[in-house]
C-alpha cells in the first residue's frame, strides 16, 4: 500500500517537496521563530565572549601607554657668553728697581799743620776766597766729594753749592783758589794724591799744581794758593 504522505514523482505535491529541498524556509509558528532567533543570538555572543571583545577571557587587549615625549634640545642663547675684558695694562712681571744712588756725606778738609778747616771767606757766595779757619762744624767748612771720573772729583761748597775752583783757570803760580758756581771744567776737578801718613795733595787737574795755605801760615783766615807740588806740610790736607 502506498504511503499516503508521499507524492509520486511528477505530482504537484512532488514538486512543492522538490522546492521546500533546495532552499530553507522560516517556521510559520512565531513561537518557533523566537526560539530561532534567540538560539542565533546566543551563538553570537558566545563568540564575542570567546575572543574578549566584550572584555570577557583572561588576556585583555594592551593598550600602549601614552608615550613620554622626549624633550627637545634647547636651543642655544642667542647672545654669546661676554668674553672677558683683558686688562688696558698688561700685568708683567715687576723689573728689578735700580739702587737708589747714595747720598754723598760732606766732609771736612783740615789742613795738616795747623788743623784747621778749609772754609771761605767774604760776604759774596760768588768768588769768596778759600782760607783756613777754626773748626765748627758749620756747613760753610762742609764738601761734598762728588766723583767725575774714577780719580777726579769736584768739591762741593755744602753752604753754597759752589765748586772750589782756581780762579779764571789761571796755570801760573799764586793764582787764587776760590768757590765758583759749578761748571765742571777742568780748573775746579781735583785729584787726591797720597802724601802718606793718611794725608793728600789737592791738585789742579787743569794745571797739575797743588792748593797750598798762603806762605805757609797756620792762623785762621789764611788764604789759599795754588803751586807746584812739592808735598811740603801747607799742602797736605786730610778729609774726614
Amino acid at each position: 500500500m502506498a504511503d499516503p504522505h508521499s507524492d509520486p514523482s511528477g505530482t504537484v505535491y512532488g514538486a512543492r517537496g522538490a522546492r521546500r529541498a533546495r532552499g530553507v524556509r522560516l517556521p510559520q509558528d512565531p513561537l518557533m521563530r523566537v526560539a530561532l532567533g534567540v538560539g542565533v543570538a546566543g551563538v553570537l555572543l558566545g563568540a564575542f565572549f570567546a575572543t574578549g571583545v566584550l572584555g570577557g577571557g583572561g588576556d585583555r587587549p594592551v593598550v600602549p601607554a601614552a608615550a613620554v615625549p622626549t624633550a627637545e634640545p634647547s636651543e642655544p642663547s642667542a647672545e654669546p657668553t661676554a668674553e672677558p675684558t683683558p686688562s688696558s695694562s698688561p700685568s708683567p712681571s715687576a723689573a728689578p728697581s735700580t739702587p737708589a744712588a747714595p747720598v754723598a756725606t760732606p766732609k771736612v778738609i783740615r789742613g795738616v799743620p795747623s788743623g784747621r778747616c778749609l772754609g771761605v771767606t767774604g760776604d759774596e757766595a760768588e768768588g769768596a776766597q778759600a782760607a783756613l779757619a777754626d773748626c765748627t762744624g758749620g756747613p760753610e767748612q762742609q764738601w761734598v766729594v762728588t766723583p767725575v771720573t774714577d780719580d777726579t772729583y769736584l768739591l762741593v761748597n755744602a753752604a753754597s753749592s759752589k765748586c772750589l775752583d782756581v780762579n779764571e783757570a789761571k796755570t801760573d803760580d799764586g793764582a787764587d783758589v776760590q768757590q765758583w758756581s759749578c761748571n765742571g771744567q777742568a780748573n775746579q776737578q781735583w785729584r787726591f794724591q797720597s802724601a802718606g801718613n793718611g794725608a793728600a795733595l789737592l791738585v789742579a787737574v787743569h794745571s797739575g799744581k797743588c792748593a797750598q795755605v798762603d806762605d805757609a801760615g797756620t792762623e785762621p783766615g789764611r788764604e789759599l794758593e795754588q803751586a807746584p807740588c812739592s808735598g811740603a806740610p801747607e799742602q797736605q790736607w786730610a778729609a774726614g
